[in-house]
Parts: C-alpha cells; structure tokens; sequence
C-alpha cells in the first residue's frame, strides 16, 4: 500500500439489510455452535443442565473443543476424528465473529464499498505498509478490509462445516456413552423436570425428654 492509495473513508452504521442480517447470522450460527460445544462438555461429564451452567465458564471456542479431546483421553478413548484441523476451523470461527462484533464499519466515500477495520493481530506479510518488513499489528495501524455480502457468505458457510463436523464428533460420544458405559458416571436424576429447586425441610427439634 503506498501513500495515494490511502483514502479517509467514513465511519457508518447504516449498512445494507443484506449484510446487516448476514452480521445477525453469524453471531447466532455461532453461539449455537459455543452452545452445543458446551453441552458436549457436560455430557461427557454427565452433568445435568443446572450443573453444567453452574460449573462450565466461557473459554474461546476451541479452547471447548481441546477440553473435549482432554476428556476423551482421561477415559481411554480415542474416536476417529481430526481434532487439530477441526480446531483451525473453530479458530477461524472466532476470529471472524470477534471482527464482526468489533470492527468498524467504513465507506468509500466515492463508490459506497464497504469496508471493516481490523484492530486485531497482525498485518499480513505481503499487505505490509511502505513495502515493510517485519511485523506490524493491527492495534498500531489498523486495517481495513473489502466486506459485504460476499465474505459473509463464506461465514455462514464455514459454520454450517463446523456444525456438521460437531454432529460428526456427538455421533462418535454417543457412540462411546453406549460401547463403554463404565467409563461414564451416572447422571444425577434431575430435582424436578423444570430443573428448579425445592429445599428440603429441616426435622423437627428433638422433645425434651421428660423424667
């Protein structure tokens, strides 16, 4: 990028319907797959819902997926299924959903492209301002990246994979919670259907004992 190329584009909120709705579909395509990720987590511990909201935080979302595989491991089994590379996916995942939730929105201000800045990571090598070397990141001298419906369109479809490769990977749990059923402790039965709770009452004081 050199000097003339640079352009003071306008910060906008009013974007188009389509790409404002494309936004709204992988927040949510997203936070199901957190969601299911999660509950994975609590079946493999066989926590009830209470339980498991109780206990499970909100790491990033492949940390959910490397305490899966740790838990697989801790009960000696070993489904088929490549952890590393469904983790590149959730780390693109994330990556894509935090510059959604936390660019900014920019305009050409003589065609209307859209634009996102990107305050996060690094520049890429070969994008490097002045032909630099080295690292650059973005915290420093953000970057703004051509972005509408299109590149929401690779989102949405990179999450719908990863959906269908969860399923893959709850079909090999089923799988396990059936094949090896002792290495699984068994589920408290829930305080009642709507998972509310009822305190028990405390007996009654012993009577005085009467001589």
């Amino acid at each position: 990028m050199t000097e003339n190329q640079r352009t003071e584009a306008e910060i906008v909120h009013d974007i188009p319907e389509e790409v404002a709705a494309g936004i709204g579909r992988v927040m949510i395509g997203t936070s199901k797959l957190e969601h299911k990720l999660t509950a994975m987590i609590g079946l493999i511990l066989q926590l009830d819902k209470t339980e498991m909201h109780l206990t499970l935080r909100e790491p990033r979302i492949e940390e959910r997926l490397d305490i899966i595989k740790e838990l697989f491991m801790l009960k000696a089994i070993e489904p088929e299924f490549n952890f590393e590379e469904f983790k590149k996916t959730l780390q693109s995942v994330g990556s894509r959903r935090h510059r959604l939730a936390h660019g900014l929105w920019l305009q050409h201000p003589k065609t209307g492209e859209l634009f996102l800045r990107l305050a996060r990571g690094s520049w890429p090598k070969n994008l490097l301002p002045h032909g630099g070397v080295g690292k650059l990141r973005r915290d420093t001298l953000p970057q703004s990246i051509p972005y509408g419906a299109d590149e929401l369109k690779e989102d949405l479809s990179l999450i719908e994979e990863a959906l269908e490769r969860l399923d893959e990977l709850g079909a090999a749990l089923d799988y396990s919670l059936s094949a090896f059923p002792e290495r699984f402790r068994t589920p408290l039965s829930p305080v009642n259907p709507l998972g509310g709770h009822k305190p028990r009452e405390r007996p009654a004081p012993p009577k005085p004992s009467e001589e």
